[in-house]
């Protein structure tokens, strides 16, 4: 029996061995030609969406750091104009005979008396708005790039003129160019931001420039407390030389070039910009289109005025008029300026240069923390939200004051102080820097360039006469009266924003434009169509977030 079973395994083996070299009938599954293409062109359609999807999203990270890095050359540009207005902080102490900086190096070599100081102080805002009034036509016949590269001329201009001064009325010259400066940069800055971002980066990179105010008032303030106020002047030309040195590299807006029949440069700047030459190409079309249908409804002999009147340019022009005028009544920038002596009136004694870097410190923490806040909350709720925090806090400050009236100061009266006005700053904030938003998102394309110009040198204008009446409005009303007035006005934005102001976040500038078309005033009253764009917006939004 083992010799049979060894037999049968051997058997089976050579069998098995044997089957390696017989050719078995092969079975075969007949398929069609159309078939194999349509895997094929399948597979090959796949492979050619996954590229695709990545190239797009390459595309669409190298566009986003083109417009980031344009607006850094702007916001280089902004400090170094920042820098002048938060000047004259570090300037009239020095000069000053009693102070603690003549007792240690000597006296001034100009001595100043009060109302040379104050018109030391004030002479830039005064200077500003005739630099807005005319940066409007620059913008528009010039460009808003080569605007931009005009204004850093006064700017150098001003910072040699104080470093050389040697006389009061030379200060003055200097304070004037300084200013004049500041304004012809301010519209243009804030509609090139405004032009040349995507609608999903505007609401961030379009606040940005009041970040750049901001820490160029804690340069200067940082260097004064450090340096003579002649040095201060010389570093003061630093940022403009690397602002114009970056700006020089960075495209003219497309809207810009565009309008002025340079098509092959629009392409080029919005491909820079977009990171993607077919995103471009059908981006320039839609402008193209707008701009056609927008040629074809003017009338050729229209003038600035008549545009203004409007519908479509109207009804932004009030809004952003009355915003700005409530937002300096609430004290926007008169509690900023006033900050260490209000504090001062509750009894506190501290040195008044750190008071200074202080502010300046949480201005600009504040202004930061609201720019990246308007990547993920709509404009609206926070406009509403930040006039009644303003208004609460006044409201809480002005009362306080009015219990505490001739009582003695303690220091729980400098704790309720300095929290109501830290508080203000933080609500506050948004409202400093909303005008420079609104007016580079709601002003429609064919006037954006001449009235932002007008309306920065209308701000001014105000603010240059509610900072020299202060003295006198506090005196006749004292400081209660006057944290009363600005609750009042910081309550009537929040109506007012309630009311009138639509909804940008998302949106882009043509859809801006199409809203303002429509004959509705009230943001309640809007019609259907721009409410399913905006949402639209908004989720797509989210989405690519």
């Amino acid at each position: 029996m083992r010799i049979v079973s060894f037999f049968y395994l051997l058997s089976n083996r050579e069998d098995d061995e044997q089957d390696k070299f017989i050719q078995h009938p092969l079975n075969y599954q007949i398929v069609s030609k159309t078939l194999v293409k349509e895997k094929l062109y399948q597979s090959q359609a796949e492979e050619q969406q996954k590229y695709n999807n990545g190239l797009d999203h390459r595309t669409k990270i190298r566009g986003i750091y083109h417009q980031i890095i344009s607006t850094c050359a702007v916001l280089l540009l902004s400090a170094a104009c920042g820098m002048p207005i938060g000047y004259s902080a570090i300037l009239l102490p020095q000069l000053s005979a009693n102070n603690t900086f003549a007792e240690n190096h000597g006296t001034p070599e100009i001595v100043i008396d009060i109302e040379m100081g104050s018109w030391i102080a004030s002479v830039h805002s005064l200077a500003t708005p005739i630099g807005s009034f005319i940066s409007g036509p620059l913008a528009d016949y010039l460009g808003r790039r080569s605007t931009l590269l005009v204004s850093v001329i006064p700017v150098f201009l001003g910072w040699i003129t104080l470093a050389l001064a040697q006389s009061y009325p030379v200060l003055l010259v200097g304070r004037i160019l300084c200013g004049f400066a500041t304004g012809i940069l301010g519209g243009p800055a804030q509609v090139y931001i405004a032009e040349t971002a995507e609608p999903n980066l505007r609401s961030l990179l379009i606040g940005a420039p009041f970040v750049s105010y901001s820490i160029g008032i804690l340069i200067v303030y940082a260097l004064g407390s450090a340096y003579h106020w002649r040095a201060v002047a010389w570093y003061g030309n630093v940022l403009p030389a690397l602002a114009s040195l970056a700006i020089f590299f960075i495209p003219e807006s497309p809207p810009w070039l565009l309008r002025h029949e340079k098509l092959s440069g629009a392409l080029k700047a919005l491909t820079f910009l977009r990171g993607n030459e077919l995103e471009a190409q059908k981006e320039l079309n839609n402008m193209s289109e707008r701009l056609e249908r927008e040629r074809a409804a003017t009338t050729t002999n229209e003038n600035i005025f008549q545009l203004c009147c409007q519908r479509v340019a109207i009804k932004p022009l009030i809004i952003v008029i009355t915003f700005a005028a409530l937002q300096i009544l609430s004290g926007t920038f008169i509690v900023v300026f006033y900050a260490v002596d209000i504090i001062a009136e509750f009894g506190a004694e501290f040195d008044t240069r750190t008071a200074a870097i202080w502010t300046a410190v949480v201005r600009m923490l504040c202004t930061f923390i609201f720019c990246v806040v308007l990547l993920f909350i709509r404009r609206r709720p926070i406009l509403i939200l930040s006039g009644i925090g303003s208004g609460l806090s006044c409201l809480i400050l002005s009362f306080y004051m009015f219990a505490k009236e001739g009582k003695t100061k303690t220091n729980v009266d400098i704790i309720v102080a300095g929290v109501c006005l830290l508080t203000y700053i933080a609500f506050n904030t948004s409202l400093m820097v909303m005008p420079g938003i609104m007016i580079g998102e709601l002003f429609p394309a064919k006037i954006r360039g001449r009235t932002a110009g007008a309306v920065f040198a209308a701000m001014n204008v105000a603010l240059f006469a509610l900072a020299k009446g202060f003295p006198y409005i506090h005196l006749n009303i004292r400081m209660k009266g006057v944290f009363l007035m600005f609750a009042i006005a910081s309550f009537l934005v929040s109506i007012f924003m309630f009311m009138f102001q639509p909804e940008t976040k998302g949106s882009s500038l043509e859809q801006i434009e199409d809203y303002f078309s429509e004959s509705n005033w009230l943001w309640l009253k809007r019609g259907r169509k721009y409410k399913t764009v905006n949402n639209s917006n908004e989720d797509e939004a989210c989405i690519n977030s």
